[in-house]
């Protein structure tokens, strides 16, 4: 593993909090990418599921990599980053081959991303010089998101599965009164959430290797993940911030009683005041939260 790791700005963090991962694929291999271009200039994040690359450039680091390669052109910079993205986002999420525009090749804690086009007749080439990115920019691009996504999913089976058994009773209702299917082939078997979890983890989970990319519900699941994240990261600090606030005034105070009470006359002694746990709050202590359990109801059908 490589010693320097890159992190990305602060802004480009926070604008690429937004966007969803999407598929690249360079020759044989398949990546997750999030690309943004500018004006002046770029920044590209990058992931095979074993490792994480970024690059953010500016301005003077595009005009020097610019001269070495494309020695005959002479463009502003904004027309070399708009060729650029022409050529990388239409690739983003496509089934097409990417031999002939790019290629990649990897180095201990890098991995270098290769453009070779045309430009006004001439040839273009450029490098993404991509290096290993923080354990932050992956906990926040990554494992977060992800796990939210996964408890997103998870709460919406168990809804599902709720209705699916309440479907089932009430089916069962119809059927005790009377009822008749009028077409055979409509006919379903009760739902059992156990033989049917295991059964779809055996034909699913196989076909989940590698980086297939996501699909565009996950990737709008992935952007609504992030946008409640990011309303919810401004209260979470302010609450902490009020709280720490609170605390700190608390022990002050307490702390000039105490030395008010130590200051006394030659030959008495008084012991400190001593505090009450209870008066000292913990920054993680929450008050009790009271939960009532729904009544539990008998479905009915539609004719009862």
């Amino acid at each position: 593993m490589s010693l320097h790791t890159m992190a990305l700005s602060q802004e480009m963090d926070a604008h690429f909090l937004k966007l969803p991962w999407q598929t690249l694929h360079v020759g044989e291999f398949s990546f997750f990418t999030k690309v943004h271009f500018t004006e002046t200039s770029y920044c590209l994040l990058v992931s095979d599921l074993k490792g994480v690359w970024c690059e953010e450039a500016a301005a003077d680091v595009i005009q020097e990599r610019s001269k070495e390669l494309n020695k005959r052109l002479k463009a502003p910079i904004s027309s070399f980053l708009g060729h650029l993205s022409q050529l990388i986002r239409p690739l983003l999420d496509s089934k097409e081959k990417t031999a002939n525009t790019l290629s990649c090749t990897r180095t201990r804690g890098t991995l270098m991303l290769h453009v070779k086009s045309r430009l006004s007749g001439l040839p273009f080439y450029w490098n993404f010089h991509c290096e290993e990115s923080s354990v932050g920019t992956v906990c926040r691009h990554f494992l977060q998101p992800l796990i939210s996504m996964t408890k997103a999913l998870d709460s919406q089976c168990q809804e599902l599965c709720l209705l699916l058994r309440r479907k089932d009773e009430e089916i069962q209702d119809y059927l005790e009164g009377g009822a008749v299917l009028s077409r055979e082939r409509l006919k379903t078997e009760t739902f059992d959430e156990n033989s049917f979890s295991k059964s779809f983890m055996r034909k699913n989970i196989p076909e989940q290797r590698g980086t297939s990319g996501l699909s565009e519900r996950l990737q709008q699941l992935y952007s609504d993940v992030m946008v409640v994240q990011e309303q919810q990261e401004p209260d979470v600090a302010g609450a902490a911030a009020h709280r720490m606030s609170e605390q700190s005034t608390e022990l002050s105070a307490l702390t000039e009683r105490s030395a008010a009470q130590q200051d006394v006359g030659d030959g008495q002694t008084h012991k400190p005041s001593q505090v009450p746990p209870g008066d000292v709050l913990s920054l993680t202590q929450q008050p009790p939260v009271v939960v009532s359990k729904a009544k539990k109801r008998k479905a009915k059908g539609l004719f009862t």
